[in-house]
């Protein structure tokens, strides 16, 4: 009688895979089944060792974070705001500082910030520059303002701005004397307590980059109006004394430097009226006893 196999005993097959015959004498498993299991076991291993030694410090940094938390909340509970002193401030009164700074008893030191603080009281009370913090823990605050002068004056439609050397708007008032006339490109905002907001943000940066040049004129050209709506026609003047055409910003310095040893000598000279064309640096015009054309608008 021919020998029945046992369709779940081992055999070994001719590509060399060993292992128990399955149904229709398919393999069940092979040793690359086996292959993998192991592995498969060995990385689980891996992963629970793994896990076991760094248990210990993820419940370790757990703690700390819980702590400090505990200690923050504490902080932010106890340390409140008892007593708030003002200094440096001349234009406006200690409760106009403190209206506008938005601070109450009560409220949380650590939560008081000098950028907030600033935006806050500058909105309110323009003529303040800087701010700066003194926290005396657990409950003491001072605040210390630096309040900015206006430099410079402008017509925004029908309203007359002061401005400090930043461009921000200080006040709209029509008591401008001492202050420096500014003829802009067209402004879109001007809102106190805010720099300007050009229609033109190419008209910002380049208005900024000349008066950082034509602002520090303050010695024998004595300049009290810029005329820099047109980029290629600068102009100043003095004071109705003189008139000095710069053409574009190309190098303004060295036609700035011109222009104030050309008016030396005109002064020197008696002249009533001075015209003076920088424009072209190497071939400067000078008209003297002229009549300026000149009024602050």
């Amino acid at each position: 009688m021919a020998e029945q196999r046992d369709p779940q005993k081992a055999s070994l097959h001719a590509d060399g895979r060993q292992g128990r015959m399955g149904r229709d004498n398919a393999p069940a498993f092979t040793v690359q089944d086996e292959i993998r299991r192991d592995r498969r076991v060995r990385r689980a291993g891996q992963y629970r060792r793994a896990r076991r030694r760094t248990a210990p410090m993820v419940a370790v940094a757990v703690c700390v974070l819980l702590c400090l938390a505990l200690l923050g909340g504490a902080a932010a509970l106890l340390l409140r705001v008892e007593t708030v002193t003002v200094d440096g401030n001349v234009r406006y009164t200690d409760g106009e500082i403190l209206t506008a700074s938005g601070i109450h008893a009560g409220d949380s030191m650590l939560l008081i910030r000098k950028d907030k603080l600033l935006r806050k009281i500058t909105a309110s009370c323009p003529h303040v520059e800087t701010v700066e913090i003194e926290k005396t823990y657990p409950t003491a605050l001072t605040i210390r303002v630096t309040e900015t002068g206006a430099l410079y004056f402008t017509r925004v439609r029908d309203r007359v701005c002061t401005l400090d050397a930043s461009l921000r708007v200080i006040e709209c008032t029509d008591a401008v004397d001492g202050l420096i006339e500014l003829r802009l490109p067209e402004i879109k905002s001007a809102v106190e307590g805010s720099t300007l907001v050009f229609a033109d943000a190419e008209d910002d940066a380049r208005v900024r980059a000349m008066l950082e040049t034509l602002g520090g004129a303050e010695d024998v050209l004595a300049l009290d109006c810029f005329d820099l709506r047109d980029r290629y026609n600068i102009t100043a003047y003095a004071a109705g004394r003189a008139e000095i055409l710069f053409g574009d910003a190309a190098q303004l310095d060295v036609k700035l430097r011109i222009a104030r040893q050309v008016y030396s000598n005109a002064l020197a000279e008696g002249s009533d009226g001075t015209r003076i064309d920088v424009s072209e640096p190497s071939r400067v015009s000078v008209s003297y006893d002229q009549v300026i054309n000149y009024s602050k608008e």
